[in-house]
C-alpha cells in the first residue's frame, strides 16, 4: 500500500469526528487536549536548539489551544467551527489533488512539493465550505463567506510553508510519524493553527 492510499484512509477514517465535533464537546476537548500535548512533544523533537523559537512555538500552541476552545464553545451548534475545520481541510485536499494532477511550476524551495496549481486547488477548493453553513444560522453574506473563505485559505497555506521553513531548518521531513500517511501533528494541523487564531482575533 502506497503512501498516498494510506493518507486518504486516515483521513477517511477522521470523518467520524465531524459528529462528536458538533454533538459532543467532552469529547471533542479531549481530542483537543491529546492533539496538543502530541504537538508539543513534536515541538521538542523538532527544535533541537531551545531558542527563542522554540519559546515562541510553546507560546503559539497555548494561545492556539485558547482560541480553539474558545470559538468552539461559542459556536452555534459548532457548525461555525465545522466550517473552519472544513475551509482547512479542503485547503490541504485542493493543493494535494491539483498538485497531483496539473504538476505546473514549483511553488518556492521552502517545500519542493508545493506548485502554483496546488494552490490554485486550494483555492478553488475551499469555496465549497460555505455548504456547512447552509445547514446553520449565520448572518454572513454570500460576499462575505466568499472573501472569508478566501482569506482563510491564504493564511492557512502560509502557515504550512512556515512549518515546511522550520522543518527545513532543522534539517527533517515530518515533524513525526505519529499520524500513518501524513507525519505528525504538526504536519497536519500547520494551517489550521492559523486559520483558528485568524479567525479568533478577527471574530469570523
Amino acid at each position: 500500500m502506497n503512501n498516498t492510499t494510506i493518507r486518504i484512509l486516515v483521513s477517511l477514517l477522521a470523518l467520524p469526528l465531524i459528529y462528536f465535533i458538533i454533538f459532543k464537546p467532552i469529547i471533542f476537548n479531549f481530542v483537543i487536549l491529546i492533539s496538543i500535548i502530541c504537538c508539543i512533544y513534536e515541538w521538542f523533537k523538532l527544535n533541537t536548539k531551545k531558542n527563542y523559537i522554540f519559546i515562541l512555538g510553546i507560546i503559539f500552541l497555548v494561545f492556539f489551544s485558547y482560541a480553539c476552545l474558545s470559538l468552539y464553545n461559542a459556536s452555534h451548534y459548532n457548525f461555525h467551527f465545522l466550517w473552519l475545520i472544513i475551509i482547512s481541510w479542503l485547503t490541504d485536499m485542493g493543493g494535494f489533488i491539483f498538485g497531483k494532477l496539473f504538476k505546473w511550476k514549483k511553488l518556492t524551495k521552502i517545500s519542493p512539493k508545493k506548485t502554483w496549481s496546488g494552490v490554485i486547488g486550494s483555492f478553488v477548493l475551499s469555496q465549497l465550505s460555505f455548504l456547512v453553513l447552509l445547514i446553520s444560522t449565520n448572518s454572513f453574506s454570500i460576499l462575505n463567506i466568499i472573501f472569508f473563505q478566501s482569506f482563510l485559505c491564504l493564511i492557512g497555506q502560509l502557515g504550512d510553508l512556515l512549518m515546511s521553513f522550520i522543518k527545513r531548518k532543522n534539517k527533517v521531513k515530518d515533524s513525526s510519524n505519529l499520524i500513518p500517511g501524513h507525519g505528525g501533528f504538526l504536519d497536519r494541523l500547520d494551517g489550521f493553527f492559523w486559520i483558528i487564531i485568524f479567525a479568533y482575533i478577527f471574530k469570523i
